[in-house]
C-alpha cells in the first residue's frame, strides 16, 4: 500500500486530518462513514493511480477535532470551507455512508464548486427510521473498546462486517481509529456519544436540499442494501450513473476490487468527457 501525504487543516472550528495523493486532474475530495476514518480509501486512491485525491478525516474522526454542531447543513459548510484551503477551484466530491449523504449536500449547496459527485451506499436521504442509539449499538458497538492491547482490539474487530476482508490496509484504518487514553487502554477515537449524535443528525429527511444536486453522478450500492438504495437514493439520482456491487455496505472493505474498477471506469467514461481542468 502507498504511502500518502498527511494532511492538516487549521480552521476557525478546530482541526481537520487527513490523507492526500498528489496527481493531476480535477481533485476527487472523499468523505468517509461514521466510524471510519481517511485511510478507509486507502485500496481506491491507490487504484485511481496519477488521480489527485484528497480523503479527510472527518470531524470527531482520525485525528480530526469534534464538530461545534453535528447537525447536517452546518457540518456540510464546516467541511466544505475547510476543504477550501486544499482545493480553490472545482472538485468532484465523493462519500460513503454519512459521508456520502454529506458530500451530496455539499454538492447541492455549493454547485459552482462542485464538478460531479461520487456516492458509494449513501446514508438514505430521508433519513433512517431506526433510533440512533439502537442503530450504534447494532452497528458500532464491537469497535469501541476499551482494549488492554492492539492485539486484542484487532482480534474483536476483524471479524466485524466492517472489517470483511481483513489484510494491511484495513489494519492501518483500524489503528488510525484508535487512541490510548489516561489509563493505559485503547478506545476508539470517535465515542459512543458522539456516534449517537452524529446518527440522530444523519438520520433526519433532507431530500429538499439533496434533489437540488445538478451535476454529473455516480452511485455505487451494495446489493446488500438494494432495496433501500432503490426505494430511496435511486429515485433522488434518476439520471445519475449506478453499478451494484456484490458486497455488504462497506464496499471498500468488503469488494474493492469491484468498487475500484467501477470508479475508474465512470471516471474514464462517465465522468471524464464532462471533468475540467482543475483551476
Amino acid at each position: 500500500m502507498p504511502e500518502f501525504n498527511e494532511l492538516r487543516i487549521e480552521h476557525r472550528s478546530g482541526v481537520i486530518t487527513g490523507i492526500e495523493q498528489r496527481g493531476a486532474g480535477m481533485p476527487i475530495v472523499l468523505l468517509h462513514g461514521a466510524g471510519g476514518n481517511a485511510r478507509w480509501f486507502a485500496p481506491l486512491i491507490a487504484a485511481l493511480g496519477d488521480r489527485r485525491v484528497i480523503a479527510l478525516d472527518m470531524p470527531g474522526h482520525g485525528g480530526s477535532t469534534a464538530a461545534p454542531c453535528w447537525e447536517m447543513e452546518p457540518l456540510a459548510e464546516l467541511i466544505f470551507f475547510a476543504s477550501r484551503h486544499l482545493v480553490t477551484g472545482r472538485a468532484i466530491w465523493g462519500g460513503h455512508s454519512w459521508g456520502g449523504k454529506l458530500a451530496a449536500m455539499i454538492a447541492a449547496m455549493h454547485p459552482d464548486s462542485t464538478d460531479a459527485l461520487m456516492l458509494l451506499d449513501p446514508s438514505p436521504a430521508s433519513g433512517i427510521p431506526i433510533p440512533a442509539e439502537i442503530f450504534v449499538a447494532v452497528t458500532f458497538a464491537g469497535e469501541l473498546g476499551p482494549w488492554h492491547s492492539l492485539e486484542e482490539a484487532t482480534n474483536s474487530v476483524r471479524n466485524l462486517p466492517q472489517y470483511a476482508n481483513w489484510n494491511e490496509a484495513l489494519q492501518r484504518a483500524f489503528e488510525r481509529g484508535t487512541v490510548r487514553g489516561t489509563d493505559g487502554k485503547l478506545r476508539a477515537r470517535v465515542s459512543r456519544e458522539t456516534l449517537i449524535a452524529i446518527c440522530t443528525a444523519a438520520g433526519r429527511d433532507h431530500s429538499d436540499i439533496i434533489r437540488r444536486v445538478s451535476c454529473p453522478t455516480f452511485l455505487a450500492v451494495a446489493d446488500d442494501s438494494l432495496g433501500w438504495q432503490e426505494a430511496i437514493n435511486f429515485a433522488l439520482f434518476p439520471h445519475a450513473a449506478r453499478s451494484v456491487i456484490k458486497s455488504n455496505h462497506w464496499l471498500m472493505s468488503s469488494n474493492p476490487a469491484e468498487l475500484n474498477r467501477a470508479v475508474e471506469t465512470w471516471l474514464a467514461t462517465g465522468n471524464e468527457d464532462h471533468a475540467r481542468e482543475a483551476t
